[in-house]
């Protein structure tokens, strides 16, 4: 009889845990993270007896996770990737509000400007004119600055979700400290702590949303976590710290370190994985990019504007001033430098510039400027030195090893300001005009007269006299002396480029009758005179950004950031679908199916009741034997 009842009560003792095993998974079905539990059940040794072994029932072993360390280990990488991408693209989808409407873009403001100086070609002693374009020139320059600001507030933003992801890391990885002790202390008992272990798997998940890690597990049950390049993160009870904190080469900027103990070591962002290495990327690349575009787009405007200024002359005759006001490149010197030395950089020729970065190293021997765009490097003995249309100097003395960081665009791109000039400082004649004398019989013209050069020189009356036959013509007047037959060709330049003659230039073109003649003189009434402001339209088909021309290279910018903001979304659609497809393999494994527990929960329900109708049974035969002896 007491076999009977050992047999009932393990028998009961089992369903019950299987029972509660079967509840705990219907009350967890919902927890984001649980895995399935099940009541493990072997068959007690049985007892010998003359008759043979009898069985003594089933024993309640443990309880076991349904879990697969691989198929967690595909959603945990799944994870980093699928936050990185997704952070990526979140940040790309600001950078797609800012340039994706034409009419209110930096395009539109260009075109603008361009038919305000169309209008200032065909009535420039039109004062109504003159104000239209000057309202035109500083409403590029407030679009231009309004993004360029809008895209620095966006580098703050992002320098701020980094601190905050960097605060969170940290507090996961404390977190999972925690839970490695526990499930360290736990594991002396022989038994997994499931909920536990649970537990510790949604932190990993929540720490590779932030970071890519990887885990090595220990003999007591805790991990060891490990990020890019091999970093300890967590290694048994040492914990690591990461920081973001001003970058040594641009303090205007975060950049991340680890502190493990007393030793901190740089870390690259973009290899870190997770939503940490979107955020980096798309600040240090996307929106760099971005950045030095605009940048660039103001500096190649501002110049070639007030150098074309500067070649004509306003309503009074006085040479043009300047239209618009961009900051000079920035230097950022490396934290560990050592010495007062100072390096700086000008523009010298806007046409080369390149929308890059630049870092400046010196060795002891040599400087060498990098290109941090794409890496590309020029070494000098000795500055000034020019490379992409920027001049780098030197002063003062420099220590081997320091390092420079310019930025050519950084502070144009959210700085550039058009000067109140009045309308009439708008330069919109030359300072010379060319006549054709009233006695010529030739079909000869003037197709284009242009001032290269504004010198005291350029109002010299200067005489061009067609010879017999006209094929030579005689040059009297300029201030290096006279020419005498100079060929003569329909179409050319005269001089032929890139020379001049008292600052100017003209094209030439028609046949020539003996004896005709054109004078080069100063211009009698500069408020009607239209050769500044036709040139000044003509800067919309000219050459002015790396081999295109503005609205072409802002063309470039915005087709640029379309290209990068579709990549961006590509690239989270199929990391979030490699996501969702290891979590769905995933939880065929760990996942509760409710229909499943519900059939275990009748089919141990109905073991319970059995089990007690053994134990009754086992009553009944132990009173009827108690009866038997008078009991």
């Amino acid at each position: 009889m007491t076999s009977l009842l050992n047999i009932g009560t393990r028998s009961l003792a089992a369903a019950q845990g299987a029972l509660s095993t079967i509840s705990h998974n219907i009350a967890n079905v919902n927890t984001p993270g649980y895995s399935r539990q099940e009541a493990v059940l072997s068959t007690a040794s049985g007892q010998f007896t003359g008759s043979g072994f009898f069985g003594r029932g089933v024993d309640l072993t443990t309880v076991r996770r349904q879990y697969d360390q691989f198929l967690m280990g595909a959603v945990q990488s799944n994870t980093a990737q699928a936050s990185a991408d997704a952070a990526h693209s979140d940040a790309m989808a600001q950078l797609d509000s800012l340039f994706s409407d034409p009419e209110l873009g930096i395009g539109a403001a260009v075109d603008g400007l361009f038919s305000a100086a169309g209008d200032l070609g065909n009535r420039p002693a039109d004062t109504s004119v003159r104000q239209a374009f000057v309202a035109r020139a500083d409403q590029l320059a407030q679009r231009v600055t309004a993004v360029g600001s809008q895209l620095n507030e966006m580098g703050q933003l992002a320098d701020l979700r980094l601190t905050q992801s960097v605060s969170q890391v940290n507090q996961r990885l404390t977190e999972i400290k925690n839970l490695n002790n526990q499930i360290a202390q736990s594991q002396t008992t022989g038994h997994a702590p499931n909920d536990w272990l649970d537990q510790r798997d949604v932190a990993l998940k929540a720490l590779n949303e932030l970071i890519g890690v990887s885990t090595v597990a220990s003999p007591d049950g805790s991990i060891n976590l490990f990020g890019a390049n091999g970093a300890p993160l967590l290694v048994g009870n040492q914990q690591s710290e990461l920081q973001a904190v001003p970058d040594p080469a641009d303090a205007s900027r975060l950049s991340l370190q680890l502190k493990v103990g007393a030793i901190t070591q740089p870390l690259d962002g973009q290899s870190l994985g997770g939503g940490i290495s979107g955020l980096v990327r798309f600040r240090s690349d996307d929106l760099a990019n971005a950045m030095n575009q605009v940048g660039r787009l103001a500096v190649v405007l501002a110049d070639s504007f007030n150098t074309q200024q500067s070649l004509g002359v306003d309503a009074t005759g006085v040479p043009g001033r300047a239209l618009f006001t961009v900051p000079q490149p920035v230097t950022r010197a490396n934290s560990a430098n050592s010495g007062t030395n100072t390096i700086t950089a000008t523009v010298s020729n806007s046409a080369d510039l390149q929308p890059s970065d630049y870092q400046v190293d010196w060795n002891g021997t040599a400087y060498t400027i990098t290109r941090l765009s794409d890496g590309q490097t020029t070494s000098t003995a000795i500055v000034p030195a020019t490379m992409d249309g920027l001049t780098f100097t030197s002063s003062g003395p420099i220590a081997p090893g320091n390092s420079y960081t310019i930025q050519p665009y950084a502070a144009a791109a959210k700085g550039l300001s058009a000067q109140p000039l009045l309308p009439r400082e708008i330069a919109t004649g030359y300072a010379a005009t060319v006549e054709s004398a009233a006695t010529n019989s030739g079909n000869a013209s003037v197709r284009q007269f242009q001032v290269n050069r504004l010198t005291t020189d350029t109002t010299l009356p200067v005489t061009i006299a067609f010879n017999n036959p006209p094929t030579t013509f005689n040059v009297t007047g300029l201030a290096s002396g006279n020419l005498t037959n100079v060929p003569y060709t329909p179409g050319q330049r005269v001089p032929a480029a890139p020379a001049d003659y008292n600052g100017w230039s003209l094209t030439l073109d028609g046949p020539a009758a003996a004896g005709d003649s054109f004078v080069v003189k100063k211009t009698l009434s500069p408020a009607n005179n239209n050769g500044n402001a036709l040139a000044l339209g003509r800067l919309a088909d000219a050459a002015l950004v790396d081999g295109a021309t503005l609205n072409e290279s802002y063309a470039t910018l915005v087709g640029d950031v379309g290209i990068r903001i579709q990549s961006a979304r590509d690239s989270a659609n199929v990391s979030s679908r490699l996501l969702g497809e290891a979590t769905s393999r995933q939880a065929n494994v760990s996942g509760v199916n409710l229909d499943e527990e519900a059939a275990n929960l009748l089919r141990y329900q109905q073991a319970y009741q059995a089990s007690a109708k053994i134990i009754q049974a086992s009553q009944q035969l132990f009173d009827t034997l108690l009866s038997a002896v008078g009991r």
